[in-house]
């Protein structure tokens, strides 16, 4: 089954606009699927393909080589496709090189770029190939995307998540939960993330991702985890480590609103794990309640809005009166949504968030509605749910 992404990607394909086109998303979703099913719709000889998601580390000259042969392809559109290219140091820097020097020789050679170490390539990107490229985002598979390609059920969906491997091998539950792990979370700790950064406490790093793993949609400060995991360390050093975790987007810790900048970036987070199999397996085992349930559909909100920067996810706390999710565009509030997992939960009055500064329409998401919720595949569509809306 094709992603819905991919039909922006064959727009590009073969029509670039002249720029190097980025393929941006966590492990596991697609990313090298897609470009492969691109691949296949062209003959062999118009492309090369060059993973360097090797044991040991490509040097520079792997791209220059690489590139060498993609010069030397003989078609009309030739292709270069580099997979995992930010593990190579100084990878942007050559890039740069030789896309400028094929820019002023007026010869054609269409870049493509894949990875999962979001900080990396936006680094490298930043600050080398400002202007030379376009960025195309892939979010962990939506409900939908699983229902249709697959046949699941939003209980199944909770219980394995939105990684597509991971439903060949639901009928062998120790199997499946053995791929998250080992293929999944580790690959992504190890080699996305402690090996790519200067991680003073790997150790703390993974402890951090594995305690909060098991507190989806809860808010929890720093300094409480801090208490609860092993050796020494301080609330910067976890703030840093959960924007790595957020980056490789296997954790996010969303914001608290406040009309005052300031009071949100000092709030106390509340964690959401953007993929139902990433939460701890005696959690999500609670299934369509609780907080799996509200962390489902924090985790769609996410990936609905990743890669999108006007948008932001946030919460409202105040008290014991809460707002489960604020989406935010363009820095205002646009969209309240208030999750009911089957508990009694009394909603603020409209005048009490208007006071906060949440003068916008409210969502609310319970059992009755999920399935369209979690059936969305935009934030346009999310905002159709409202009543009155169609």
């Amino acid at each position: 089954m094709k992603r819905i992404f991919q039909k922006s990607l064959e727009k590009r394909w073969g029509n670039t606009s002249g720029l190097i086109q980025v393929i941006l998303g966590p492990r596991q979703v697609g990313k090298t699927t897609a470009i492969t099913e691109l691949m296949a719709t062209e003959s062999p000889d118009s492309f090369l393909y060059a993973a360097a998601d090797l044991p040991l580390t490509p040097t520079p000259e792997f791209i220059i080589e690489s590139w060498k042969k993609g010069r030397k392809i003989n078609s009309q559109n030739r292709v270069l496709i580099f997979d995992e290219i930010q593990k190579i140091p100084r990878w942007s820097e050559v890039v740069k090189a030789l896309w400028d020097e094929d820019r002023r020789n007026n010869f054609r050679l269409d870049i493509w770029i894949l990875g999962s170490s979001a900080i990396l390539l936006d680094k490298g990107l930043a600050e080398s190939l400002t202007g030379r490229f376009e960025l195309n985002f892939f979010p962990h598979w939506f409900y939908s995307e699983c229902r249709d390609a697959f046949g699941i059920s939003l209980e199944e969906y909770v219980r394995f998540g939105g990684y597509p491997k991971v439903y060949s091998l639901k009928n062998d539950e120790i199997r499946a939960m053995d791929y998250i792990q080992n293929g999944i979370v580790e690959p992504t700790l190890g080699r996305d993330i402690l090996t790519l950064h200067a991680i003073e406490k790997p150790a703390l790093l993974r402890q951090l991702f594995w305690y909060v793993s098991k507190l989806p949609a809860q808010i929890v400060s720093y300094e409480k985890i801090l208490g609860h995991l092993q050796g020494k360390g301080n609330s910067a050093t976890l703030a840093h480590y959960a924007e790595l975790l957020s980056l490789a987007f296997i954790v996010i810790p969303i914001s608290k609103f406040s009309k005052a900048a300031h009071k949100t970036k000092r709030s106390i987070p509340k964690w959401i794990i953007p993929n139902p199999a990433l939460v701890d397996e005696k959690v999500r085992s609670e299934g369509l309640k609780n907080f799996t349930f509200e962390n489902m559909i924090g985790g769609h909100l996410l990936n609905l809005v990743y890669g999108k920067k006007k948008y932001e996810i946030q919460y409202w706390r105040e008290d014991n009166r809460e707002i489960d999710f604020i989406l935010i565009e363009y820095g205002e509030p646009v969209l309240a949504i208030e999750v009911k997992s089957g508990t009694v939960k009394k909603i603020p009055s409209s005048e009490l968030l208007a006071s906060v500064g949440l003068a916008c329409p409210l969502l609310v998401v319970s059992q009755e509605n999920v399935q369209k919720f979690m059936s969305t595949l935009s934030v346009e569509e999310v905002t159709r749910l409202l009543p009155n809306q169609g």
